[in-house]
């Protein structure tokens, strides 16, 4: 359980902070990210058959925004929990979900900028879990024209307790 009560976490919903700052998409990452997830189109990792389908660098992958999040794209104050307090304890958290919605590809030479709104806070019981507290979250990611590149959405789940076996009925 949370150190915050639901009504307290509930209260923050709708609050939006900015999370992701100057989030370089460097052609050099995207082609190791590529790799690193066994992508083999070539417009990942080739310039020239990238342009040859009509971009003017390489794309990155569709899940390559999740790397945004690493401390060096962070505004100073924002830790892991996107700005939000919620009192979720480190060792209990689990990803629940992620989606993307692209207006557009990512290309290397973009350079981004996020702010993330906590869209809900909810429990659910589960007797493998415990007392279940999901915090849901929305990104929305600009490039430097101040026009909307995509949207991400995730979900972290704060588990009760230690996951067991027994079934969750």
């Amino acid at each position: 359980m949370p150190t915050k009560a639901l009504e307290t976490l509930k209260s923050l919903v709708g609050e939006t902070r900015e999370t992701v700052q100057e989030f370089r998409v460097e052609r050099g990452k995207i082609v190791e990210f590529a790799a690193a997830i066994h992508a083999t189109n070539p417009i990942h990792t080739d310039v020239q058959a990238a342009r040859e389908q009509g971009y003017a660098d390489v794309v990155a992958p569709l899940t390559f925004a999740k790397t945004s999040y690493f401390p060096h794209n962070r505004p100073e104050g924002i830790d892991e929990n996107l700005g939000f307090d919620l009192g979720f304890e480190p060792s209990r958290i689990v990803h629940g979900e992620q989606a993307f919605e692209y207006e557009r590809p990512l290309v290397a030479g973009d350079v981004l900028n996020g702010e993330t709104t906590l869209t809900d806070v909810y429990q659910r019981e589960s007797n493998r879990a415990g007392t279940m507290t999901f915090a849901c979250y929305e990104t929305r990611f600009v490039d430097r024209d101040g026009d909307l590149v995509l949207t991400s959405e995730t979900t972290r789940i704060e588990t009760g307790q230690a996951i067991s076996e027994a079934d969750d009925a």
